[in-house]
């Protein structure tokens, strides 16, 4: 029997003039094949070529299209509200065990200005890569950042200078202004 299937199933595969097989994930799908009529020009088997303007079909809708600003005025420069310096982990504005942690607060309005700031709270055991899901979860000096890799504590970096992130990593903007985060 499973002589017979292998015979079958290699005549199956055997072009067929007007038509194309094409087997896949258990399924086997007959359809027409434009090569067998002239379909458009080109080699045997190639896509057709497009004649005149269109260029094929519809992409669908420009999101830019749907888009409609709300007219919000020009803003000032970022409201930010620092009770501690998160660069400056042992400054002494936190208690012992806690860290200076950074945070982005966004408007609920359309036209509302984010609030960026940093506060004192308990220090968690994450440290560069490892998993987290919020900050309580990184050490002083890290901030919970959802990467390529998945949401994890990275070290906080000065854009600008030294950003003393380890080798193999760039210091790159985060969501608060003019924070880094070592990737």
């Amino acid at each position: 029997m499973r002589r017979c299937s292998s015979l079958l199933l290699t005549l199956l595969c055997v072009p067929l003039p007007g038509l194309a097989l094409a087997v896949g994930c258990g399924q086997t799908v007959i359809v027409d094949d434009p090569s067998a009529d002239g379909g458009g020009g080109g080699e045997a088997g190639a896509p057709p070529v497009p004649t005149g303007g269109g260029g094929g079909s519809d992409p669908g809708r420009d999101p830019l299209e749907e888009y409609e600003d709300p007219g919000c005025p020009d803003t000032g420069p970022p409201v930010t509200d620092f009770a501690c310096d998160p660069y400056d982990q042992s400054s002494g504005s936190c208690a012992p065990g806690e860290g200076c942690f950074i945070y982005v607060l966004y408007p609920d309005e359309p036209c509302g200005q984010e609030i960026y700031g940093a506060y004192c709270a308990p220090a968690g055991p994450g440290r560069q890569g490892d998993p987290c899901s919020g900050g309580s979860q990184c050490g002083a000096g890290f901030a919970c950042v959802v990467t390529g890799s998945g949401t994890q504590c990275v070290e906080l970096c000065a854009l600008s200078g030294d950003d003393n992130c380890d080798p193999g990593f760039v210091c790159e903007p985060i969501d608060v202004a003019g924070m880094g985060g070592c990737l």
